[in-house]
Formats: structure tokens, C-alpha cells, sequence
């Protein structure tokens, strides 16, 4: 029975899923999505990594503080070095550094671990041996680093067949871990490097992580955007150049070579400022890199129109941890990739995505051949594009215009930002009309200053859906120069919601007081109860949430002596209620966290609330915060798995307490219904029994 896959995500059909051939990743063990990594970073040493992550991050101390940075600036995996060809990677002590106790505590705080492998090809045999020990220690995944080592030549005798002996490496290590995740990280750049067997790799490899060396690499201008370009080309010709090759037999199989396409997630460098001390082990950077070059790169991923991985890329990784400099790791904190529940993404929009009503002129500033890169542009100083061009116009009466229309998942306030290139006629007022359901606000950006950066515009708050628009007009005021359009991002701006003791949302039942001496409350005063065996007082917290979605909660009281040492908060979520005890005779006087990412639907239905059935004390209610983490989880197929009766199990994963609906159909007009169920824990697995009688067809799933 062959099958193919589409899902509904939330309420509307908006993506169709073929799930048939090699060339389609695959989820891994641990749910691994290699379409969809998001942020991570490479480990070096990790003896630099936990001396203050290089000495850029003083509460870096072990390998706990480490991984707790790693979750506090979103990074959702590490790549570890674990051997240099067939030897362990000991950093500066012996044995290798990756152990079992480092991956434990690594998932403990939430972080995904990969190791890597400097490889050679030298020892086939030995360097499966490394991954054996990878994946014995209790790793996620593992990364071929093969880079120049792999290329045949006087310098590397050892490659007397790249092909076939890259076939064996990858073959075997997937064979020993048939369900493990793979990655290889070659250069970026396949026209210069043709002797390279990326297609032997790419097979057997859910996913590549090309080294794009934007500040290095000759004929860029440092430009991250240019070096994606670049990239871009090399891949989407060797992709296309698969099609072509005939099937080839190896080891009694046939071969087709489109199913070495996997999905890319893009490599960059980043070097920030030395300090001393900070690295004892392996070498400091010797060149600093602007911090801004972070952002742009994690952006124009994001944008990237020319992507050739298919939906766009939704991962990308950083080299090396150590040497990230402070400001680049803000960067790295504040720019998002990947889809997932307890984010709401940055929305960057290149240009080439927008409408364009009237004569616009475009201008084409970089351009590539798979060998070679070359700049264009119309002055010669305008080289600082996002992206690969951008527009200009002259003077108008604001009839044509340059339009943009984010799709918003999140209803919310929004900071908005443009970007323009470097051009002495640029308008120092040049007209952004910002439009929403409510309206619309008209905000004169000066193109005079910050080019080849992201300028604030304003902040704004969008409805979801595609009912907003950003619109670039022609009438400014300074009639002799010209209005540039490039790129524009929204950067969502979570707004807590903060119920102090005395708001109106604060409801309370049986005896309480109201205190102000203690000097760590929240704002004026307080409330307390004498706890009692059995719950003859309460205190209810209960918010107007403006969007469905996951909340982080948090609460606040001045501790005390006299303080409960389990006051008993309670909190009420669309999943149901759960019971945290609090000691409030430590961690008073700021917010401590109570739960995190806890589902709240719209309105007031959810609440948290503090009784008074505690041991011999008091217990205090100051103050709740509720912090936007997130979006729901959206409706995905994780997998389908068709047994040798014919029948087909299904796994999906959704927001947890929500309804679900599963049909199917053979011609994608006719849906058959085929079960209504509870998703009660988020993830669902049913089996179609009926499906023995059709020997093709496509599932959907709504919530």
C-alpha cells in the first residue's frame, strides 16, 4: 500500500505532506525533525566552553550552568567533538570528553546532543567505532565533520576511492543506528571542492550542514547574505544535476541518487572579542567579526527566498561556542529558527516577497555562478543589501508602492524594522504605512542613516491572519532623492500579563489580611491567611488572556520565617489542574517560576489560586505573572508506520485536551471520516483498520 500524508494544522489546510522515498527525512529517535533543528551550536572543547563559555558568560562554571545557557538564549541542540578520525577527542585531558553524565545532564536542562567527528576516511573500521561510542553514551545524533581530508591528493593518500569509501563509513554507522539522527558538515561551496562525495554523504545522512564562511571566503564583502546566495546556487545546481544520474548498484540495492537531498541546515562562523583567560585549552579567534553578522545571517536564513531546502530553512548552527562573543550571543538569543510551540518566530520578509504597484526599479547586488561570486549594484557603495537587491524609486504623488504581508500567527504587539543599503540620495523621510484591521499608522524612516542594518520603525499590534500591511510609498518630501525598499522583520514583543494582590482580577474567599511591612513585596502590600489542616481560604488569580497559547507562570511574596513551607498554589489549564507547593520562606522579594509553558485558552476560564491548607503558618498572596512562552503545538503527523496486515498506525502530536478529527480520501475530493478522539496528552497514535481495502491514499488531521 503506498501511502502519502497531508495534515491540517489547527483549523485550515495549509501544507500537504508526501512522505514516500529516501529523500524525505525521516524522524529520528528523541523526535528529532531534521527539517526542522533550530538553533544550536559546536563545541570545540569543553573545558574552554565551561570556563565562562571563553570568559563571555560569568555564570558558566560546569557543565549544568553551561547547558542552562544553552536553553536561557533558545539553542535546542549542541555539537560536541568526540573524535579527531579514528581517536577519541580527550580536549586537554585524557579519555573523550563527551560521556554519558554530559548527555544526562544536557537532556536534563532540555538541550539535544550531537557529536561530532573531525573525519578523515583513513580508518573506516575505527572512525564507525567512534560513532559506536557516540551513541553509547547516550547521544542524540552525530555529525560527519568531513571536509578537505576526504578530497583525494598527494596530501591525503589515504583516499584511493571517495566515493565507495564514504558509502561504507555512512552505510555502516547507519546500519548499527537505524534510527539515530546523522548529519554530515561539508563546505559549502560544491563547485570548488568537486571531489568531495557529497551525494555518498548526503544518502545515507538525514541531514547536511554546509560551512558557510561569509568573512573569509573571497569576493563576499563579509556579507553573510552574499555567502548564503553563494551557497544557494552551488546546492540547488547539485540537486538538480541528481536528477540526471542514472541509478547505481551498490551492494546487490538500487540506488537513485535525489534521495541524497536532505534538508540544510546552514553552518556559520563566529568570532567575537578575546578574553583573557577565557580559553586555556584550544586556540583563540584571530580575527573579530562584527556582531551584527550573526543577525543578519540568522535572518536571511530565515528569508531567504532562493533557499533550495523545501518550506525554507528551519535550522541553523553556530561554530564555535567559545568564541561567541557577548554581543554576538545577544544576537544569537534574539533571532529565531524552526517551528515550535513555545516560540513565536521572527517574521523577515526579503523584498522579493512583496507586491509591487508601479515602476519600482529593482537592483541586482550580488550574483553567483557555482565557482565564483560577483557584485553588482547600481553605485558601487550600495553592497550592504539584505539579500541579493532591493528597489528605488523617485519621486511620487504615493499612487505606486511596495508592499509587504506578513502572515501573523500570533495576534500581538509587534516591533517592526526596515533595512536599506547604502545610497547618498536616500530620503530622509521615506513614507511606511502600517496597516491593520484597527487602522493604520504612517511612520517616515530616515534612509540616510544605519544602512546594511535593521532600522526600528515602530511598534505596532497586528491581528493574525494576512490582513496587515507594510507599504513603501513614493511621496516623500524631499522630492530630489529616492525611497529604498529591502527587507522589513516583525519581532514579537511579549507582553506579561501582572496581577498584583488588589486588581479586580483577584478574587478571594474566607479570612485573609492585608500587610505592607515586609520590605520585598510587590508594589504597596499584601495579603496573608493563617494555613490551616483543611482549605478554609483562598486567594484566585484569575486573568483575561488576550491569546490562546502556552504561559509561563510565575509568583511573588515577601518571604518570612513564618511562612508556609508548602503554601499550596493550584493551577487550573485548559490540560486540567496541577498542584505546586511553594516554600515562601525562601526565593521571596522576585518573581520565582512556578510552571512553565502551562496551555490557557482565550478569556478567563484559567486561573491560578493559593489555599490556605498548609502546615502551622501564614501564607501569602502578592502577585502572579503570566508570560506568553508560546503558541499552541501545531497539529503535525509525526509518523505513519504500515504493518504487514495492511493496516496503517498513525502518530500525531497536537495541543494536548483539544479534539481530533481523522479522515481520509484516494482522490483528495472526497474525505471519508475515520475517527473523532481526545488528544488528552499531546500525542495520539491510532490505527486504520479499514485501510487494507485501498491500496493508496492520503490521511488529514483538524483540531
Amino acid at each position: 500500500m503506498n501511502l502519502r500524508v497531508c495534515s491540517l494544522w489547527l483549523v485550515t489546510l495549509v501544507a500537504m505532506v508526501a512522505m514516500a522515498g529516501r529523500s524525505q527525512a525521516q524522524i529520528r529517535d528523541g523526535g528529532i525533525d531534521p527539517k526542522n533543528l533550530g538553533k544550536g551550536v559546536w563545541v570545540f572543547s569543553m573545558k574552554d566552553a565551561t570556563n565562562k563559555v571563553g570568559g563571555h558568560i560569568s555564570s558558566v562554571t560546569n557543565i549544568n550552568s553551561l547547558m542552562q545557557y544553552y536553553r536561557s538564549v533558545g539553542l535546542r541542540y549542541c555539537i560536541i567533538k568526540s573524535a579527531t578520525s579514528d581517536v577519541l577527542f580527550g580536549d586537554c585531558t585524557v579519555g573523550g570528553q563527551l560521556t554519558s553524565n554530559l548527555v544526562n545532564t544536557a537532556h536534563t536542562n532540555g538541550i539535544l546532543v550531537f557529536g561530532y567527528n573531525r573525519s578523515y576516511g583513513s580508518n573506516i573500521v575505527g572512525e564507525v567505532a567512534m560513532a559506536d561510542y557516540v551513541f553509547n553514551q547516550g547521544a542524540d545524533g552525530f555529525v560527519f565533520d568531513a571536509e578537505a581530508e576526504w578530497e583525494a591528493g598527494a596530501t591525503h593518500p589515504w583516499i584511493t576511492n571517495a566515493p565507495a569509501q564514504a558509502w561504507q563509513l555512512c552505510s555502516m554507522v547507519r546500519s548499527n543506528w537505524p534510527n539515530k539522527f546523522l548529519a554530515h558538515a561539508p563546505f559549502a561551496i560544491i563547485g570548488v571542492h568537486t571531489a568531495f562525495p557529497y551525494k555518498e554523504f548526503g544518502y545515507w545522512c538525514d541531514a547536511v550542514m554546509p560551512q558557510i564562511y561569509h568573512f573569509s571566503s573571497a569576493g563576499l564583502k563579509s556579507s553573510p547574505s552574499a555567502a548564503i546566495n553563494w551557497a544557494d546556487v552551488n546546492w540547488r545546481t547539485w540537486q538538480n544535476n541528481l536528477a540526471g544520474l542514472p541509478q547505481t548498484n551498490y551492494a546487490g540495492s538500487a540506488v537513485a541518487w535525489t534521495n541524497a537531498i536532505k534538508p540544510i541546515t546552514p553552518l556559520q562562523d563566529v568570532y567575537g572579542e578575546v578574553v583573557t583567560g577565557g580559553i586555556i585549552c584550544e586556540g583563540a579567534a584571530g580575527v573579530i567579526y562584527p556582531d551584527e553578522d550573526v543577525e543578519e545571517f540568522i535572518d536571511y536564513s530565515a528569508a531567504d527566498p532562493h533557499a533550495p531546502t523545501a518550506g525554507g530553512y528551519r535550522g541553523i548552527n553556530f561554530w564555535r561556542t567559545d568564541t561567541i562573543g557577548t554581543n554576538q550571543w545577544a544576537n544569537i538569543t534574539q533571532g529565531t529558527s524552526g517551528n515550535y510551540s513555545n516560540i513565536v518566530n521572527n517574521i523577515v520578509l526579503d523584498n522579493p516577497n512583496a507586491t509591487v504597484v508601479g515602476a519600482w526599479t529593482s537592483v541586482k547586488v550580488f550574483g553567483a555562478t557555482t565557482t565564483s561570486p560577483t557584485y553588482f549594484g547600481a553605485t558601487g557603495t550600495d553592497t550592504n543589501s539584505f539579500g541579493t537587491n532591493y528597489l528605488f524609486k523617485a519621486h511620487g504623488s504615493g499612487a505606486t508602492y511596495v508592499q509587504f504581508t506578513p502572515n501573523i500567527i500570533i495576534s500581538g504587539n509587534y516591533a517592526l524594522y526596515q533595512w536599506h543599503p547604502f545610497l547618498t540620495n536616500a530620503s530622509v523621510g521615506t513614507p511606511f504605512v502600517i496597516g491593520t484591521p484597527t487602522g493604520t499608522n504612517t511612520v517616515l524612516a530616515n534612509q540616510q542613516t544605519n544602512s546594511g542594518n535593521w532600522s526600528f520603525v515602530g511598534r505596532f499590534n497586528f491581528a493574525a491572519g494576512n490582513s496587515n500591511f507594510i507599504r513603501v510609498l513614493d511621496n516623500f518630501s524631499d522630492a530630489t532623492n529616492i525611497a529604498a525598499v529591502d527587507g522589513i522583520k516583525l519581532v514579537y514583543v511579549a507582553d506579561d500579563i501582572v496581577l498584583d494582590n488588589a486588581d479586580s482580577e483577584v478574587s478571594y474567599s474566607g479570612s485573609w489580611s492585608t500587610g505592607s511591612a515586609a520590605t520585598d513585596k510587590y508594589l504597596g502590600d499584601y495579603r496573608f491567611a493563617d494555613s490551616t489542616g483543611s482549605n478554609t481560604a483562598t486567594a484566585t488569580f484569575r486573568p483575561n488572556f488576550p491569546n490562546a497559547g502556552l504561559y509561563d507562570i510565575f509568583v511573588w511574596y515577601p518571604q518570612g520565617g513564618n511562612r508556609a513551607t508548602n503554601s499550596p498554589w493550584t493551577i487550573a489549564a485548559f490540560d486540567g489542574n496541577s498542584d505546586i507547593p511553594v516554600n515562601q520562606q525562601t526565593n521571596g522579594g522576585g518573581w520565582l517560576q512556578i510552571a512553565a509553558t502551562r496551555p490557557f485558552a482565550a478569556g478567563t476560564n484559567g486561573f491560578v489560586r493559593l489555599a490556605n491548607n498548609a502546615g502551622p503558618s501564614v501564607v501569602v498572596a502578592d502577585a502572579v505573572k503570566f508570560t506568553f512562552a508560546g503558541p499552541f503545538s501545531p497539529l503535525t503527523f509525526r509518523g505513519i508506520n504500515r504493518q504487514a496486515n495492511g493496516r496503517v498506525n498513525l502518530t500525531l502530536d497536537g495541543t494536548p485536551g483539544y479534539g481530533l478529527w481523522i479522515e481520509r480520501t484516494t482522490n483528495l475530493l472526497a474525505w471519508l471520516p475515520l475517527t473523532n478522539l481526545l488528544n488528552t496528552n499531546g500525542t495520539l497514535i491510532f490505527t486504520d483498520a479499514s485501510a487494507t481495502n485501498t491500496p493508496s491514499g492520503f490521511y488529514r488531521a483538524r483540531q
